[in-house]
């Protein structure tokens, strides 16, 4: 059985124990706890702004989606006339980076794209983004009539990258791109992106 072959009386919290070769245990002192549970702070889904660490973290994490792709319009103008197709989703990733507690850190979410008029491609989602942590990208515009619809965006570099998976997604349109225009109509926009945040400092 392990023995302490050193005093080592009182007391230790979250201990760092030394053990030898031989199993027996040559010191123990106090440790130092790890980084604390991660905890939500903000969710944004419009505009852009500035978020805060608290004093104490020194991670975050968070899930970022970019806007979504408009759809394209209607194009009768062909042999057999065709409704849009519908514009790509936003990007979606799951991101993980260390932070300074107490510094500011820009963020920008990504509007959807607007759709296309009668015959026009939809327009691209903007992308949404978080300094010093994640972007990820928006969807493409869908496309007139016979043209394929838009591709979803990605979130390069995040831990978890869940674009153009939609049974993941928290939002009530989890196809996050617009619609294509039925007959003579104009495509419909597609959804703005979103951003929710965790810290590590363990506190609200």
């Amino acid at each position: 059985m392990p023995k302490i072959i050193k005093p080592a009386k009182g007391t230790f919290t979250t201990a760092d124990i030394t053990v030898d070769s031989s199993g027996r245990i040559v010191a123990a002192a106090t440790g130092s706890a790890g980084g604390g549970v991660n905890v939500a702070k903000n969710f944004f889904d419009t505009g852009s702004g500035t978020w805060t660490a608290n004093a104490n973290a020194t991670s975050a994490s968070a899930f970022i989606k970019g806007g979504g792709g408009g759809g394209g319009g209607f194009q009768n103008n062909v042999p057999s006339p065709k409704p849009g197709k519908s514009g790509g989703p936003g990007g979606y990733g799951f991101f993980f980076a260390p932070v300074t507690g107490g510094d500011s850190y820009a963020y920008s979410i990504g509007s959807g794209g607007n759709g296309g008029p009668s015959q026009q491609q939809g327009q691209a989602g903007q992308a949404s983004s978080v300094t010093n942590i994640g972007t990820a990208n928006g969807g493409t515009g869908g496309g007139r009539g016979p043209q394929p619809p838009g591709n979803p965006g990605n979130a390069p570099g995040s831990t978890g990258d869940f674009s153009g998976n939609n049974t993941l997604l928290v939002t009530g349109d989890s196809s996050g791109g617009g619609g294509g225009g039925a007959t003579g109509g104009s495509g419909q926009a597609g959804q703005a992106g979103f951003i929710f945040i965790y810290d590590n400092s363990g506190s609200v």
